[in-house]
């Protein structure tokens, strides 16, 4: 379909995972949106399969989480093993976490997860344009000019740009932004395929010795074998299933029959962090601002709440021009730490299991067998994992939004999401404005806010928001908690409550 010279609020290119949460965010806030992907069509094979408790409650505000979860499989244990022998059996998922309506994460291929946001676009009035690629844009003093090419080449003329075009980010390089990091030494391989054996298909299992390591995710219909094979050479031969056959047999204690393979690949792993998530009107979300290793199956998700933090920031900014700036550089101040984060420890946890060197091979026959039960018996550590890999632990404690408050949630921190009257109130959060959640005293009305009332507090409630009376909390649209207080001067003099919309 030929396509006008267009003018919109935000040009996103890029409909992945993460540019599709964030045309969500945009659509719902009523903020007009240009949407591009150079692909023609869905790819048929799933490069993310893991859909993290947080990502889940963001997909619960888009309406969208009850849908998905019958379609995969939430498997709430982790199983690890050494030198074929089980040597940790973690139930990460076997605590109800304090505030949140889910209790495992879901193992699901990356296109159901696309598909639930397409829909959900659709249904907001709106759709992603396919083949359709960035060929070039430059800022100007009140916008971005892009140059765009489908079936005809068009301009758009754009009051921001978001980059959620992956590793290879043409928005990225338009604007020059370096994107730090190396590549991995190691090459890997992964298929999916059937397993017929006498294991349950509840846990994710890891299996390693000196020489390397093999991860297992059970998908609903299938599942994912992930298995290093020695440094990377561009003339490395492709995978075989008699390959993964060969690492089965040599990691794995059990006896099964591995068969119908339907995607066999091979990949090369880099780790890298763009030096700039916001620049002037130029950001980068997702794969566009950071790589990493597939440990822990944050990739996606992190790029999920990248759009999920920046898009009612973005809405903000377009209805209020002159808090912008404050709102923009936050996307950057709270998200590059996260990312730089997430770094280092998949960087740390990849060399552990992956690394070729003498100090990692001798780590994972000697230290692993003892060090690991160990750690998984010490509640500390055990809980401090489940938060890190959940995502409900990533907080924005110290940023420019944050206002007055202590004790537990404290501003920064995500807010608990429990039902009022029937309902999520995650999900009754507004899309743009704060909502300020007023507990036992009257509701806090004020335009400049959504008001939610709860009048009669259970003990339930009191232990999950840390409180013996009465109290309100100002809540951002992405269910962070800006303030907290005892009554309306805290909040009037939070920092986001000044940078209302008008």
């Amino acid at each position: 379909m030929l396509v006008e010279n267009t003018r919109t609020d935000v040009l996103i290119v890029g409909a992945g995972p993460t540019g599709l949460t964030l045309a969500c965010s945009l659509a719902r806030a009523g903020v007009g949106f240009h949407l591009i992907d150079k692909i023609t069509e869905r790819s048929p094979y799933s490069r993310a399969l893991v859909v993290q408790l947080r990502s889940l409650e963001i997909f619960n505000q888009l309406g969208i989480a009850d849908g998905l979860l019958p379609q995969g499989n939430q498997a709430g244990n982790a199983k690890l093993f050494v030198k074929r022998k089980l040597k940790v059996e973690l139930p990460i998922f076997d605590v109800a976490y304090k505030g949140c309506r889910f209790d495992k994460a879901l193992f699901i291929e990356q296109g159901r997860t696309e598909h639930a946001l397409d829909e959900c676009l659709a249904a907001l009035g709106s759709k992603a344009h396919f083949g359709h690629e960035l060929l070039s844009f430059e800022e100007t003093a009140d916008g971005v000019t892009a140059r765009c090419r489908g079936e005809n080449e068009y301009s758009v003329e754009a009051t921001y740009i978001v980059g959620c075009d992956g590793a290879h980010s043409a928005v990225r390089h338009g604007k020059g932004i370096a994107f730090e990091g190396a590549a991995y030494a190691q090459d890997f391989m992964l298929v999916d395929l059937d397993i017929e054996w006498d294991q349950p298909r509840d846990a994710f299992m890891a299996f390693q010795d000196r020489d390397g390591f093999m991860a297992l995710f059970p998908m609903k219909d299938r599942s994912r074998l992930i298995a290093a094979r020695g440094r990377y050479r561009e003339d490395a031969p492709e995978p075989t299933l008699d390959d993964f056959r060969e690492v089965f047999q040599r990691l794995v204690p059990y006896e099964a029959e591995l068969s119908n393979p339907v995607w066999l690949a091979r990949f090369h792993l880099h780790h890298r962090i763009a030096e700039r998530f916001r620049s002037g009107r130029v950001m980068l979300a997702g794969d566009a601002a950071h790589i990493h290793s597939p440990v822990g199956g944050q990739g996606m998700n992190t790029g999920i709440q990248d759009a999920w933090n920046l898009g009612w920031k973005l809405a903000w900014a377009l209805k209020s021009p002159a808090t912008a700036e404050t709102l923009l550089e936050s996307y950057h101040e709270e998200r590059h730490p996260v990312g730089e984060s997430l770094l280092r420890t998949t960087d740390a946890a990849f060399n552990f299991v992956a690394g070729q060197g003498w100090f990692a091979k001798t780590a994972r026959s000697w230290f692993a067998p003892w060090a690991l039960p160990l750690g998984a018996s010490l509640p500390p550590i055990r809980n401090r994992a489940r938060y890190l890999v959940t995502e409900l632990g990533i907080s924005y404690h110290g940023s420019s939004l944050c206002g007055p408050g202590g004790g537990h949630p404290r501003p920064g921190d995500r807010m608990p999401d429990f039902e009022i009257d029937g309902e999520s109130l995650h999900a009754m959060l507004d899309p743009v404005r704060p909502t300020v959640l007023c507990v036992g005293d009257l509701p806090a009305e004020s335009s400049d806010w959504k008001s939610i009332h709860l009048a009669e507090p259970t003990a339930h409630h009191r232990d999950l928001l840390g409180i013996k009376d009465g109290c309100y909390f100002l809540i951002r649209p992405d269910a962070h908690l800006a303030a907290r207080g005892g009554g309306n001067p805290e909040i009037e003099a939070a920092p986001l409550t000044k940078l209302a919309p008008t």
